[in-house]
């Protein structure tokens, strides 16, 4: 069966780019500007290292993107528990040397609100979060409705042991969050509104990792949600989530994933995977920079209605069948036309 994207754009080109560009930990970026034919210098400093198979990576692959279409980029990359090393690593790139330099999420708003207005002639784009200042282009993604996506279906999962045969039908489900932090209870809103949709009398378990890199964190706090009975645990952990799907496999249940495909990782026991796709919005951004087209002190949001959240089915193994597919996409319809209104936590 041919999986499809529900409200989801093609990215399959720039998720198949490897991340041979990425720079090491903690490197300041090269001097110079520029790439071919005109294309701009991109630098993406990154509060973390790469390998979480989610957010950060997505990143990368939009940076690999770029530099496929002449530009020249770098990914700076740091230790996830060393904001001084964050400060630092963006200061060092701050000066003029590229045309665009990328940060983001809300780890960074505070480094990057003081930062910029140091470098009033150099241009930032922060993504998953909002830093007001004349220089920083903003991109946030309404994680909330890719979420309820998620929690539909995660609620068909448990409601259709039938169709879902390491369901139980217990109509219980669970997410696992990184950080209780808004961005993180913005995916559990949407979550619970996508699963009360289908049925109101499924409960959702919530717990917290505390972090976004301990995976076997996550692995517990997954474990403990199958041994209460939920059929289908969706992590937004980050690194830390990848512990999540290994859980789901441990305990012969389904999760879901998030920010990338996901779907290969387990085979057989990942439903689908919830996609912001950071990449291309990214990429897109930088394209509009090289245009004249950014605003930069304004925001851009991404949702389902244009492509910027969306839920995949692709590489899971066929687990999902294709009439509940279709239902998925027709619950996606009717957030699209504010039919069916997802709440949120900001």
């Amino acid at each position: 069966m041919k999986q499809r994207l529900i409200s989801g754009v093609a990215i399959a080109a720039a998720a198949t780019l490897t991340l041979a560009a990425c720079g090491g930990g903690g490197e300041a970026a090269e001097e110079g500007s520029g790439g071919v034919d005109g294309a701009l210098s991109v630098v993406n400093v990154i509060n973390g290292p790469l390998g979480d198979q989610g957010f950060f990576d997505d990143a990368a692959r939009g940076m690999a993107a770029m530099e496929k279409a002449g530009s020249k980029i770098q990914n700076i990359q740091s230790d996830a528990e060393n904001p001084a090393q964050w400060r630092s690593n963006l200061e060092s790139v701050s000066g003029g040397d590229w045309d665009v330099v990328i940060v983001g999420t809300s780890q960074f708003i505070d480094i990057l609100d003081e930062t910029a207005p140091k470098y009033p002639e150099q241009k930032f784009l922060i993504y998953d979060s909002v830093v007001e200042q004349p220089n920083v282009a903003s991109i946030v993604y309404r994680q909330n409705e890719g979420a309820f996506l998620a929690g539909v279906l995660a609620a068909q999962a448990t409601v259709n042991p039938d169709k879902f045969p390491l369901a139980t039908g217990s109509k219980k489900v669970g997410i696992v969050g990184g950080m209780d932090i808004p961005v993180i209870n913005d995916f559990v809103v949407g979550f619970k509104k996508g699963a009360e949709s289908v049925d109101p009398a499924i409960e959702v378990l919530v717990s917290y990792v505390g972090d976004f890199v301990d995976s076997n964190r996550g692995f517990d706090q997954a474990t403990a949600m199958y041994e209460q009975g939920a059929d289908v645990v969706f992590q937004v952990a980050g690194g830390a989530g990848i512990g999540v799907l290994r859980a789901a496999e441990d305990s012969g249940r389904y999760a879901i994933g998030v920010d990338s495909n996901q779907n290969p990782l387990h085979k057989g026991h990942i439903l689908g995977s919830m996609l912001k796709n950071i990449g291309v919005s990214l990429q897109g951004a930088v394209d509009a920079h090289a245009a004249g087209t950014l605003k930069f002190g304004e925001t851009t949001e991404y949702g389902l209605h244009n492509d910027g959240v969306s839920l995949t089915f692709e590489d899971n193994g066929d687990i999902v069948p294709k009439d509940i597919q279709d239902e998925i996409a027709a619950y996606s319809k009717k957030v699209v036309d504010g039919e069916i209104k997802v709440p949120t936590a900001y």
